[in-house]
């Protein structure tokens, strides 16, 4: 992947090793202890191209692919990849009735996206494939606790009208990134309530998740039925210390040296450059 330079001769590239994403799947997967795996390629794969990520994380063992928006699951889907893909963001003017016609899951947690998804799977002529969204303290998307019944009732509604399956159920941490922060632990159990409320209610998910790489990583009561790894399949990782070694970064920035010099302790660097020895213009040029 080039970053910059003309076709003749880059100064600047970011080469990816679609290998190393396919090992790090694989070797994510077995630690995972059973749990299903959800590769993250939102945001062209995090850079390194979102149907050659998607398809490295598929030869390394990957269960699902999660994207953000429709236009991204369909990209896959038009690469030919097969797998089950997740668009993680609930918005009101995605193309839904593509997306299911695609055979995409969907994402809602308002009751008006619910019956929205609802009237877009009658347009596809198929039961869209829908996962419930509860905000456990994430405060981003997803229904809070006080809505959560109304979300629910709205997707009973809907599947005993043959308009949708739910097929998943699930909240995001807010700080699993900062091992042993008491908002893991809070999460979990909201979220374990939430579900269970859906359950009792009659919905029987598929999958229930909540874990991203940090909480895959260091939560393992976090893991449930699916884990949703994003950075981590790249060799990333937000966590204290960063990306453990068995992880391999899968993209490397090159460059060309214009030019190399030694300069005295704390000269600065650039215009602006901080701690510079002499002022512009100073001693070292005798000024002019």
């Amino acid at each position: 992947m080039v970053m910059d330079g003309t076709a003749d001769t880059y100064h600047a590239e970011a080469p990816v090793d679609l290998a190393a994403i396919t090992r790090n799947v694989a070797t994510l997967r077995r630690r995972m202890n059973g749990s299903l795996v959800m590769a993250v390629v939102k945001a062209d794969g995090y850079g390194h191209g979102i149907a050659q990520a998607g398809a490295a994380a598929v030869a390394g063992g990957t269960d699902w692919l999660g994207v953000v928006h429709v236009a991204e699951a369909l990209r896959l889907r038009q690469a030919g990849l097969t797998v089950p893909v997740l668009c993680l963001m609930a918005l009101g003017e995605d193309a839904h009735a593509d997306a299911i016609g695609a055979g995409v899951d969907l994402t809602a947690g308002t009751v008006a996206l619910v019956r929205q998804i609802a009237h877009a799977a009658e347009r596809a002529g198929r039961p869209a494939r829908l996962h419930l969204k509860a905000d456990t303290g994430l405060s981003r998307g997803g229904a809070t606790k006080a809505e959560w019944p109304a979300v629910v009732d709205a997707a009973l509604a809907a599947q005993a009208a043959s308009q949708l399956r739910v097929t998943g159920l699930w909240s995001h941490f807010a700080c699993a990134d900062e091992p042993g922060h008491p908002s893991i632990a809070a999460q979990l159990a909201r979220f374990g309530g939430a579900a269970d409320y859906a359950e009792k209610a009659g919905l029987a998910p598929e999958v229930r998740h909540i874990a991203n790489t940090a909480g895959a990583l260091t939560v393992p009561e976090s893991r449930l039925d699916l884990v949703r790894l994003g950075g981590a399949i790249y060799g990333l990782s937000t966590l204290p210390g960063g990306a453990p070694g068995w992880l391999r970064p899968a993209m490397t920035l090159k460059a060309r040296l214009a030019q190399v010099k030694r300069v005295p302790a704390g000269t600065g660097v650039s215009s602006d450059g901080i701690a510079a020895p002499e002022p512009c213009g100073g001693p070292m040029w005798g000024g002019g």
